[in-house]
């Protein structure tokens, strides 16, 4: 059983601690697309009520996460290439917006923490944790967002964040992310030289290539491929 402790709630709702535990149990892989995600039982596992659960399910369905069937229940869902390639066109304006709000705005330690979560991703990826690699991946671009000091930034990127990030995850191994990877030494690099301009351009460039990398021509019955 896992324990509803300080590691567990914080300061945050419980419904987002457990929306986070199921994103981190999709990233990881140890629920799959097409799994059943039982209220009852994740709500016993975590010795909490059902109704918490109920609403972190209700908001990874948003998202796009998991589908719930009237008395299905829920499931985790299979995503398709062509949701990613939509997501990063969005992301690709957030993220613009991001960097050319942060790079003015950054200080010493959050420069800092930007080095160690791109060193972080890097050691992932020759790791082969791919799970590993996008959740620094993640940081990397939370914290440009945070440090952009716009709290609507914030939220997109939160809403988006998650559905590309399980999505990466999954396809990685069979990806050449190599390129898409050192994307992040030029955004970084603008972010330190504090030009707001540079940044923008290097982190919209940079989510267009994900974009790119990630989908998957439709199949000939006109529908999108899910994920191999």
């Amino acid at each position: 059983m896992v324990e509803v402790g300080e590691s567990l709630i914080g300061s945050e709702p419980l419904s987002t601690s457990i929306k986070r535990i199921l994103l981190d149990r999709i990233v990881g892989g140890d629920l799959v697309p097409g799994e059943r995600i039982v209220e009852s039982r994740l709500a016993k596992e975590l010795d909490i009520s059902q109704s918490p659960v109920r609403e972190a399910l209700r908001d990874l369905a948003a998202i796009g996460l998991v589908e719930i069937e009237s008395r299905r229940g829920a499931r985790v869902r299979q995503p398709t290439a062509k949701e990613l390639r939509d997501v990063s066109e969005v992301r690709s304006e957030i993220d613009a917006l991001a960097a050319r709000l942060a790079a003015e705005r950054f200080d010493d330690d959050g420069i800092d923490e930007l080095r160690s979560a791109h060193r972080q991703m890097i050691a992932c990826h020759q790791d082969g944790d791919y799970a590993g690699m996008t959740a620094a991946d993640a940081q990397f671009h939370l914290l440009i967002s945070r440090a952009s000091g716009n709290q609507a930034v914030e939220r997109v990127f939160g809403q988006l964040e998650p559905f590309a990030r399980t999505f990466i995850t999954l396809t990685s191994p069979n990806v050449e992310v190599e390129g898409i990877l050192r994307q992040h030494e030029g955004i970084l690099d603008a972010l330190v030289a504090r030009d707001p301009v540079l940044a923008s351009e290097r982190a919209r460039d940079h989510q267009l290539s994900v974009r790119e990398a990630f989908f998957v021509e439709p199949s000939v019955s006109g529908e999108d491929h899910p994920l191999a």
